[in-house]
């Protein structure tokens, strides 16, 4: 079907559309209805695409659920570590973040084949408690890996988990502050965050299941995974945590 004059327009709104993650198309009328155009009309999609390359982003996938992007590195929409935990963060609670994402990420989908299996099918929810307990089981897999290879050549991205494992295994799991709270330095705490950042984003939803709080994988977040199972410290984590005891 011919472009029309407003096509690139309408290209704009659902691109805006999609850089809402938290929207439903199901709830939204616009939004599907352009959702229903781009995947129905090849020069839609062509013209969504393109706009979307100009502005340093890419559609990693679409259907009714809604539209996925990702930003390219250089992005103005590029998600800086900065931008994830604001304030007076220090390097070492931004390193225990990125190590906590690896974590959830393997706790959701532990193999290849529960990454690929159909979206459709909700993934067991998790809870802080798993993913602390995975984590705590990586790091000791990681100090027993040290004592044989003190020094494993390493991507800069694999070096960097390596640093974050002997400070998350320093940390306890609770810290109580003076007034009887739970400090945010606590293993469970940065968990927490961890995931209630991620249900901003539209990548899980917070539930109760009687006295326990779980976290819901979404489509959203399933697309999401895959585009990072490429990376080499994503597979290492995963590997780690699927070795058998020994």
């Amino acid at each position: 079907m011919p472009l029309k004059p407003d096509d690139a327009f309408r290209a704009g709104r659902l691109l805006q559309w999609a850089l809402r993650p938290r929207e439903n198309p199901n709830q939204e009328k616009e939004y599907r209805q352009l959702l229903d155009d781009y995947l129905e009309q090849f020069d839609f999609r062509l013209l969504v695409k393109n706009i979307a390359d100009g502005l340093g982003l890419k559609v990693l996938d679409a259907d009714h659920r809604g539209m996925v992007l990702g930003p390219e590195h250089e992005s103005a929409f590029a998600f800086r570590p900065a931008e994830f935990r604001t304030g007076a963060a220090s390097t070492e609670d931004r390193l225990l973040d990125g190590l906590v994402q690896l974590a959830i990420a393997a706790s959701v989908f532990p193999t290849s084949r529960d990454l690929e299996a159909d979206a459709g099918i909700l993934r067991p929810p998790v809870t802080v408690d798993e993913v602390d307990d995975n984590l705590r089981r990586l790091c000791q897999r990681i100090e027993a890996e040290h004592r044989t290879a003190p020094d494993p050549e390493a991507s800069q991205e694999v070096a960097g988990l390596y640093e974050a494992w002997r400070i998350y295994q320093s940390r306890p799991t609770a810290i109580e502050t003076g007034d009887k709270r739970q400090s945010p330095r606590g293993t469970r705490r940065i968990i927490q965050f961890g995931f209630d950042k991620l249900c901003e984003f539209g990548c899980f939803r917070k539930d109760s299941h009687g006295s326990r709080t779980v976290y819901q994988a979404t489509w959203r977040y399933q697309v999401q995974v895959k585009e990072m199972a490429a990376l080499q410290v994503y597979e290492r984590v995963r590997r780690l945590l699927l070795a058998k005891e020994t």
